[in-house]
């Protein structure tokens, strides 16, 4: 990571449709095979044709080509699953990149890369949706143990797919959010897949999900990682027709540091793709947090001292609204030996997508 950690700056103003300047495009089209986006610099390609080399344009062209032909059999594959559970009486929420490939425009369809289809089903729905999707041929990968894991998901495969159904019963990130399930349902829209129907989130909720999902459930908030992919996507839903609600978005976060979590993205947004928006409070925690996640991004040696620096919000993170009875958790200052080391390990590994 460390060879081409340099190319971030480039990378991004190649997202941003400017001139990278000289720079290591082979490092640069391996950070973007690192995060996931090589298929996102076909808008650059195409406009700046006759100032890259044509062998980036080539292989650039190349996957994003073979993208297309991925995210087609995704999105015939996505279509088919709505559908069985519809014949159930069942009308899944698509969330994450999933509903970003149901509604994206099908000429930007090819520009994001995706691996698994998030769909999001009521706790009692679980066992009716099970049964129609095993009907069509799926099986379970992996289930989760309810006697280890506070909500319930299942990864679902078949042979012919290129790609699982990751199939949940809560929305990602669901403490987080300023309201209730049912609340949540109000910021749902139906849309049509083909034959089918589904519900995506509006692109308040999309922009919230991607945040809780980034920053809480894979931990980015305390080990400084970035998802680039992501923030492309947030990038996108910020800039989409129709505008965007900056009150409803934050009145959907539920405490300071879900606040934090999402003005750090924000900010990160506005450092690399120059992005603007009318935030009104710029707060300390969040511009530290994200002139770290910068800083290890572009100097990855640095991430184990930075480290600590997770735990600054812990005692806010632990003051969350929670069940009756856990009282005790919230009042620690410093994480679990088991909690640190866990962090500790997830910072050492070279995870695909992450910075």
């Amino acid at each position: 990571m460390a060879s081409y950690s340099r190319a971030l700056l480039p990378l991004c103003a190649c997202f941003r449709g400017d001139d990278p300047g000289r720079t290591d495009w082979t490092a640069l089209l391996a950070l973007a095979n690192h995060t996931l986006t090589t298929p996102s610099l076909a808008v650059f390609v195409r406009s700046q044709l006759a100032t890259i080399p044509a062998d980036v344009a080539a292989y650039v062209r190349e996957l994003h080509e073979r993208n297309a032909i991925r995210n087609d059999r995704l999105n015939a594959q996505l279509e088919e699953a709505v559908l069985s559970l519809n014949r159930v009486g069942i009308t899944p929420v698509l969330v994450k990149g999933t509903a970003t490939l149901a509604t994206i425009p099908l000429s930007d369809r090819a520009l994001r890369l995706m691996s698994d289809l998030d769909l999001v089903v009521g706790p009692n729905e679980i066992a009716a949706a099970m049964k129609a999707l095993a009907a069509i041929g799926y099986s379970i990968d992996y289930e989760s143990d309810r006697r280890h894991t506070k909500k319930w998901y299942a990864d679902l495969k078949r042979s012919q797919d290129v790609g699982t159904i990751d199939l949940h019963e809560a929305f990602p990130g669901q403490p987080f959010y300023d309201q209730t399930p049912d609340e949540l349902r109000l910021h749902l829209q139906l849309i049509r897949l083909g034959g089918a129907s589904a519900l995506v989130p509006s692109p308040e909720l999309q922009a919230l999900m991607l945040v809780v999902h980034d920053q809480f459930q894979d931990y980015d908030y305390w080990t400084g990682c970035i998802d680039l992919r992501h923030l492309l996507d947030l990038k996108a839903i910020f800039a989409a027709p129709g505008g965007f609600r900056w009150e409803l978005l934050e009145t959907m976060t539920s405490s300071a540091i879900a606040r934090n979590a999402l003005e750090t993205q924000l900010l990160l947004l506005t450092t690399l793709f120059d992005v603007q928006f009318p935030v009104r409070h710029r707060r300390r925690m969040p511009k530290l947090r994200a002139w770290r996640q910068l800083y290890q991004a572009r100097f990855p040696a640095v991430r184990y001292l930075l480290l600590p620096m997770g735990l600054l919000d812990l005692r806010r993170h632990r003051a969350r609204p929670g069940p009756a009875g856990s009282g005790g958790a919230k009042k620690r200052w410093f994480p679990k030996v088991s909690t640190f080391l866990f962090l500790l390990s997830l910072s050492r590994r070279y995870r695909a997508g992450k910075l």
